[in-house]
């Protein structure tokens, strides 16, 4: 083998790739003198979770490899209570007695985990003082769950694989009383689902086992792990009589283009909450294009059957014509949104900080992360465990876990205000005199400087162009333009951007959507700078075009966020801090 074919079999080895074919001579001369192309954003995410999630094991006491991991989860794995015996526990909580209240509390209390499912029922029973005690013991026995613990002892079994892995966290999953530790477990026991190329047996099994959330877990995993000959049995789960295991086989079948899950995905329209469905739809969105029916999820009865037919009626119209290759990997929504605030209520405790969180589809906080100092403005998810910051004060862009430890970092030589992580795994900052694009070795690729300092907006494209909005008074201008040459291929006049801190979103078609802050609307502009639409909003100062055409929207003053689909809000959510962007992903 000659020196270059070594050369290239090394870097394929270590996971590089190399742009273009090179000479033995210059293979050569690049070992020595270059050094090694950067990891691609999702290699990178996935080297940098697994070794935060070692750390979290060990931080808990436990060692964190395969096996003793699912030591961990054994140990936690109870023996099912008899459902009467709970039930009966649950009423004498309510009852008359001081200390038989008080023993039964201890008694499900000692139950943990595996008592979770018998006291739901109390959680909407008509006597105040079981309801109250359900509540608390379902608060302590979700604290004592460590579900940052499990979450990262899930992932690293995910990757280490160990034998028998899908016996032990299919056994303890009805213990799981974390949502996010149960999807955790879900997503692992779909990449240990196959033993020697075959489904383990644990999971054809689970399939039909009585409880829901072990069918569903089992219908996921065979889905995510794609094998086809089992397909028709995990299919029978779209016809399932509980509605989550439903939801969750139709979300893990989303790119499989399977046409089946369409009708199941419909009917769900009429029976979850919102919050749940967003993903499904604007999976049908995509699928349905311009057809889709002009019709919102709804929140009662009523409005919830008008959203079922709609879609029902439109699938009936279009089925044969329905291309299912639109939903990739890439395109299945989460419905997550994340919020960068100031929290300025330094007499109501909380201190004078940063704060980036994110909430999931029924506005529940996900994590959060408190910035003392740099004062962030702007943020983006660049992998599970990585947040990319925008720190105004402090003149830098980090890279952080979720704890706030800074990963990577880069000096920007002035305030940025916005930031955004590129599919090739370089970095655009957006400053008002300079626009800057770097790589992960912190080189610079290309920058631009302009000498009033009017850059307002700024967003690198699909396309390779730039596309920013610079303010100089009363005249603002909206400009596309090829960032190595500068040249412009696009320039027109936009209504002025006064207020410095947001972001604007660039349609696919070329379309431009801002927020105008002083003028209180949000502006479409079309490719020769028409204006398409206007929505009127308090203070806008941050907008995103969601997958489903509605705009995400934050009102700087009010403290909110909205989501508008052009004739209503349809989502609100009330910020505790000044709001600079929300994005949803």
């Amino acid at each position: 083998m000659n020196q270059g074919k070594i050369a290239l079999t090394m870097l394929f080895v270590l996971g590089l790739f190399v742009g273009s074919k090179l000479t033995s001579e210059s293979q050569a001369q690049a070992k020595k003198k270059a050094p090694p192309p950067p990891p691609t954003v999702t290699q990178l995410a996935e080297f940098d979770t697994l070794k935060d999630d070692q750390k979290i094991i060990r931080e808990a006491g436990q060692k964190p490899d395969g096996p003793s991991l699912l030591d961990y989860f054994k140990k936690r794995t109870l023996k099912a209570p008899d459902p009467k015996d709970i039930a009966a526990l649950v009423r004498q909580l309510g009852d008359e007695d001081f200390f038989t209240r008080e023993k039964a509390f201890v008694s499900l209390m000692s139950l943990g985990a595996s008592a979770l499912a018998g006291i739901k029922e109390g959680e909407n029973d008509t006597d105040l003082e079981i309801r109250k005690r359900v509540a608390e013991l379902k608060l302590r026995i979700d604290t004592k769950a460590e579900p940052t613990l499990q979450a990262a002892a899930a992932r690293v079994i995910a990757k280490e694989k160990p034998a028998g892995a899908a016996e032990v966290l299919m056994t303890y999953l009805p213990f799981a009383s974390d949502p996010l530790v149960i999807d955790e477990i879900c997503r692992t026991l779909g990449a240990v689902a196959l033993v020697d190329g075959k489904v383990d047996p644990v999971l054809l099994k689970a399939l039909t086992d009585p409880l829901a959330v072990k069918r569903g877990a089992a219908g996921e995993a065979i889905a995510r792990a794609n094998v086809k000959d089992e397909l028709p049995d995990v299919k029978k789960l779209l016809k399932d009589v509980d509605l989550n295991v439903r939801f969750r086989v139709c979300m893990a079948m989303m790119t499989s283009q399977d046409k089946d899950i369409i009708p199941v995905m419909i009917d769900l329209f009429a029976d979850l909450s919102p919050n749940q469905l967003w993903p499904m739809e604007e999976a049908l969105l995509r699928l349905a294009g311009e057809k889709a029916p002009q019709v919102s999820l709804g929140n009662d009865p009523v409005a919830k059957k008008n959203c079922r037919d709609a879609w029902a009626k439109w699938y009936t119209a279009n089925e044969a014509a329905i291309d299912m290759t639109k939903l990739t990997a890439e395109s299945v929504y989460l419905g997550y949104t994340m919020i960068v605030q100031h929290n300025n209520r330094i007499g109501a405790g909380g201190g004078n900080v940063g704060e980036i969180f994110e909430l999931d589809k029924d506005k529940n906080v996900r994590w959060k992360l408190a910035i003392p100092v740099g004062y962030p403005v702007d943020a983006q998810m660049v992998g599970p465990n990585r947040i990319l910051v925008c720190e105004y004060q402090g003149g830098r862009v980090t890279e952080r876990d979720l704890k706030g430890d800074i990963k990577w970092e880069y000096a920007c030589g002035g305030n940025p205000f916005s930031v955004q992580r590129l599919p090739n795994g370089n970095t655009f900052i957006v400053m008002q005199a300079r626009l800057v694009e770097v790589d992960r070795n912190k080189k610079e690729i290309w920058s631009m400087q302009r000498p009033n300092s009017d850059i307002m907006r700024a967003r690198k494209l699909p396309t390779g162009e730039v596309a920013y909005v610079t303010n100089l008074g009363a005249q603002a201008t909206y400009i596309r333009m090829d960032p190595k040459t500068q040249k412009v291929n696009k320039q027109f006049n936009v209504t002025p951007v006064q207020m410095l801190f947001g972001n604007m979103d660039v349609l696919n078609n070329g379309n431009v959507i801002i927020a105008h802050y002083n003028q209180q609307r949000v502006i479409e502009y079309n490719q020769d700078g028409g204006q398409v639409a206007s929505l009127q909003h308090n203070w806008p100062n941050s907008v995103q075009r969601l997958p489903n055409g509605n705009n995400l929207i934050t009102s700087y003053n009010q403290r909110q966020v909205f989501e508008h689909n052009g004739k209503e809000q349809v989502w609100t959510f009330q910020t505790d801090g000044i709001v600079f962007v929300a994005r949803r992903r």
